[in-house]
């Protein structure tokens, strides 16, 4: 395994300088090319482990990163990516899509409608550039570069969002979230991280490093706006310029979420909701985080929506345009869902098979299977492992399309279901333990969410048996 790792992850991260051995516990021959990434992170900011470890995770933050509070999220990042124009332009990027992401929460919340940003700080934000950053003040803090009147708008704005005070809180508080602009240093941290700490190196230190996109640190979302491959990075704008908004976004809502419920609302409907969201801000979802990822870390289950719950994802080798992702989630999914819907149908007697089966196809076309809901309780079974791959797929677009049905079409018209839907949102804010799901779902919406049986889905209304008739119809 040595040799893969090294040669996989040397490509992506070159040696900037040449580090010691790590001091402390021995490491297995397997792990040591995660202890050279770490140590090359560590070397650069004149850090010792033994001056890490004996202050805390922040101590980390305090060496390297700009810190700009946002509201809803605390940002950082690398400060040697606000040295040159092109890291410059995509962390301005970032921080326009953390402020288009909250606005686009609130509008969900049924919030205040003045949510935008002062027009000083999108100003200040226009005008970035690396000059800007060429003296940043000793503690990080990227605010203290604008102008007095710019840093008080942005003070009071982030105060405002950051209270909960839209979803009916009385704090909220901010997510952390880390942005790498280059993969080389996101590759670097999470290797740092597992080195640090016992209990995240299973899930850090794994092979696939190279070509993540995100991994979650204890309560820190990190995220690198590189795809990656076997001996090169590609921005993820480069084949798309929208998908740097989308791919922060989705991360940030997710860590907006995560924050919400103190990481125990079901990873399930947090993805799908986060999906939802990017949809709604940028009539498309061109990110490679969910559903097909081969090669991730860990697979765990979910009871809104089976399948996986990853510390970290990947670019995708075989589903990046594939029959689900092919309209790129412009028509939130319905179409590829209404086509395989069709399919599963075909032949079928009872109403399940005739409008709550999918055809699920393998990767080479050999084989296919019916699979019959319900996916949003805990009724839903994975398929073989053959048939996996596309089942994944499905439930990411499954639970797209549900909820656009929920919050456009579930009472009829969009301003009643846009209305309900909110009243459920200001009710997961205060209660969004997994377990109570089907609690909130019941009292939202005066029916349950879903049925532990197929056939269950029709006896008696349920919101997943409504929206699987009208996508019949549709």
């Amino acid at each position: 395994m040595l040799l893969s790792v090294v040669s996989m992850l040397s490509a992506l991260v070159p040696a900037q300088v040449s580090s010691p051995s790590a001091p402390g516990a021995p490491v297995a021959k397997d792990d040591a090319a995660f202890v050279e990434l770490a140590n090359r992170w560590l070397t650069r900011r004149a850090l010792t482990e033994g001056e890490v470890r004996s202050g805390s995770w922040t101590h980390l933050v305090e060496h390297g990163f700009g810190h700009l509070d946002l509201g809803s999220f605390k940002l950082h990042v690398p400060l040697a990516e606000l040295r040159e124009g092109d890291g410059v332009a995509r962390v301005a990027e970032s921080v326009q899509a953390l402020f288009e992401v909250q606005q686009g929460w609130v509008r969900w919340a049924g919030g205040p409608a003045t949510t935008a940003p002062p027009a000083d700080v999108l100003a200040w934000l226009r005008s970035w550039s690396p000059g800007t950053f060429a003296h940043v003040p000793e503690d990080g803090d990227l605010a203290q570069l604008a102008g007095a009147r710019t840093r008080a708008a942005l003070a009071s704005w982030s105060t405002a969002m950051g209270s909960g005070a839209w979803l009916g809180l009385t704090e909220l508080g901010a997510a952390e979230l880390f942005v790498f602009p280059r993969r080389a240093e996101f590759v670097e941290f999470v290797a740092l991280v597992g080195w640090l700490d016992k209990f995240q190196r299973a899930s850090a230190w794994n092979s696939t490093l190279g070509t993540w996109l995100e991994y979650v640190a204890r309560d820190w979302q990190l995220v690198t706006l590189e795809y990656g491959g076997v001996g090169k990075s590609e921005a993820v704008e480069k084949r798309n310029p929208k998908a740097l908004r989308e791919l922060v976004a989705q991360v940030a809502s997710r860590a907006l979420l995560a924050r919400l419920s103190h990481s125990e609302l079901d990873p399930g409907l947090a993805g799908a909701l986060a999906n939802a969201m990017v949809i709604d801000l940028y009539d498309e979802l061109d990110t490679r985080i969910d559903g097909d990822v081969r090669g991730r870390s860990s697979q765990g289950r979910s009871e809104f929506v089976p399948g996986g719950n990853p510390n970290g994802g990947i670019l995708p080798a075989t589903s990046a345009e594939n029959r689900w992702r092919s309209s790129k989630g412009k028509d939130h999914f319905l179409v590829a869902l209404g086509v395989a819907l069709k399919q599963g149908a075909h032949g079928g007697a009872s109403k399940l098979e005739r409008q709550g089966s999918f055809e699920l196809v393998s990767d080479d076309g050999d084989k296919s299977a019916r699979v019959s809901a319900p996916f949003l309780g805990p009724g839903g079974k994975a398929p073989e492992a053959a048939l996996l791959p596309d089942y994944l797929e499905l439930l990411r677009c499954y639970g797209v399309g549900f909820l656009h049905w929920l919050r456009t079409r579930e009472s009829g018209n969009e301003v009643a279901s846009a209305k309900r839907f909110a009243d459920f949102l200001q009710l997961l804010a205060r209660d969004t333990k997994a377990a109570e799901l089907p609690k909130l779902f019941q009292q939202a919406y005066g029916e349950p969410l879903s049925a532990t049986k197929g056939a269950e889905l029709f006896e008696s209304p349920t919101l997943e048996g409504r929206f699987l008739s009208w996508l019949a119809k549709h």
